[in-house]
């Protein structure tokens, strides 16, 4: 095992002792990015649209973070599980006034934040151990306050070095990352719910 190799395994290990259901590193590549997935953000509006510093329309073009994926080889992906059925909060078959309240609940802030804390972790070990260009991405949106900072108020954000924006925001498609890496994805189902972050490596 080469030098690089071993310290890819040691951000596996790190990911693991903090808390991951599942923690894998991936090639770049294998991540998809679409536009489309950034138009669900404004198609139905999202209830964080515009009012998080780290949700749309407060974000790079997607089609910039492409290029920027393009120039990586490797990353993390990690799941965390949720003792919460999916089916719970299927999109396809709650109002869109309920999927609002269901997605700011105490319980799904709870494991957004553990998520959110998780990757702030792994990116930081990451960086320390040679990975300069880490960058880490959340799963949902920034949770770190009970009310974000307006973006139009000029204000900075409260926690410029631990806030992140989702893959999804940034437009990930979650989906087809995780078929094309082999992890599973539970959207309407009687399975725990299963929250997924990336670490971008280099």
């Amino acid at each position: 095992m080469t030098s690089e190799e071993q310290k890819l395994a040691q951000v596996v290990t790190t990911a693991m002792s903090v808390g991951a259901s599942e923690a894998k590193i991936i090639d770049a590549k294998d991540i998809v990015v679409d536009k489309r997935v950034r138009l669900k953000c404004m198609v139905p509006i999202c209830s964080d649209y515009n009012r998080h510093m780290m949700c749309p329309p407060n974000l790079i073009p997607v089609g910039e973070f492409a290029d920027i994926v393009g120039l990586y080889k490797k990353a993390l992906i990690v799941q965390i599980e949720a003792d919460e059925n999916s089916s719970d909060k299927s999109s396809a078959s709650l109002s869109k006034e309920l999927c609002s309240k269901l997605e700011k609940s105490t319980k799904t802030n709870e494991w957004e934040q553990k998520l959110h804390r998780l990757i702030n972790k792994v990116e930081a070990h990451a960086f320390k151990d040679g990975f300069y260009l880490a960058a880490g991405l959340i799963g949902g949106s920034c949770s770190l306050c009970q009310e974000c900072v307006d973006p139009r108020s000029g204000n900075p954000c409260r926690h410029p070095f631990e806030a992140r924006p989702s893959m999804e925001a940034m437009g990930v498609d979650v989906v087809r990352t995780c078929k094309n890496v082999g992890l599973p994805l539970h959207l309407s189902s009687d399975m725990r719910i299963r929250w997924t972050g990336l670490v971008l490596l280099h």
